[in-house]
């Protein structure tokens, strides 16, 4: 029951009480009924309008409530309407974040793919340092390498030019050995003495021993080098017999002596099997 309404049963209510009242007072009051019957009236009157403006009062009400509940309703469905506006931006974002963690979740792992080969890239390095290492103290012992490979280079070149200067020596003793050898021959001749005559006893009275370093022909004519020289004793001219153990026939020939070095001797061969005498052969100047 509306407000309204409870007034006008209200309105009503006190109505029939004063109406009640006016008849026992008209009853009682005979006098006064008119009197009394007019107020009453005008005061139904006055009631009746009172009761037209609550309804009109009422009906402005209803269309306030009305237009208040359009009102309201247009404003829900703002409401609906911004609500679903903001649902499909809260959409997007959702959308938006979802992109954005796939697009955090291609970085993350392309960043650990960079890592991993960042990794891999240092362990790299770190082999390439390690073999840069190796490389360079390789480098440095090829340099001591090549130094001491310098050093003998110019040692063996200088023993070299010495051996190349003792062989120049050699040579022009050799001349100089066959030029006298060809003036004694000459002067044997002059004095008609034969080759074929007495030989002389070469022997030495000096026991000495030793081996062929290494045997030449020098002008066609057969040489060789003792490891044994002036510090053994030996001197220019000493005769040395040339032996191999191991030939069938151990004799060779004979060495003599043509120049004496303190651990060495020159000298040139004669003798049967000459062209035999090899590095490592014997030579004695007594059996």
């Amino acid at each position: 029951m509306s407000a309204l309404t409870k007034i006008f049963v209200l309105l009503v209510v006190v109505l029939s009480i004063v109406m009640t009242a006016g008849t026992v007072v008209w009853v009682n009051r005979s006098e006064n009924f008119i009197k009394t019957g007019t107020a009453q009236t005008a005061r139904l009157k006055a009631q009746e309008a009172q009761v037209a403006a609550l309804r009109s009062d009422n009906t402005l009400l209803g269309a306030e409530r009305t237009q208040i509940q359009q009102s309201m309703q247009h404003q829900l469905d703002d409401m609906q309407k911004s609500n679903m506006a903001l649902q499909a931006q809260l959409n997007d974002k959702d959308t938006q974040i979802a992109q954005l963690n796939g697009n955090l979740a291609q970085a993350t792992a392309a960043q650990k793919s960079a890592n991993d080969a960042l990794t891999v890239a240092q362990k790299m390095i770190d082999t390439q340092n390690t073999s840069l290492a190796d490389s360079r103290k390789n480098e440095t012992d090829l340099e001591k390498k090549n130094a001491e490979l310098s050093f003998a280079v110019n040692d063996w070149t200088n023993k070299f030019e010495v051996v190349n200067r003792q062989e120049r020596d050699d040579r022009e003793q050799i001349t100089q050995l066959m030029s006298d050898n060809r003036k004694y021959q000459e002067t044997i001749h002059k004095n008609g003495l034969s080759e074929n005559g007495p030989a002389l006893n070469g022997e030495s009275l000096v026991k000495v021993a030793g081996v062929i370093r290494s045997a030449q022909k020098i002008g066609g004519v057969p040489y060789a080098t003792i490891d044994v020289g002036a510090n053994d004793q030996v001197t220019k001219g000493m005769q040395f017999k040339v032996i191999d153990p191991k030939a069938r026939d151990p004799f060779l020939g004979y060495l003599i002596v043509d120049r004496v070095e303190p651990r060495q001797a020159f000298g040139h061969l004669t003798g049967p099997h000459i062209n035999e005498v090899h590095e490592g052969v014997e030579v004695r100047t007594q059996l």
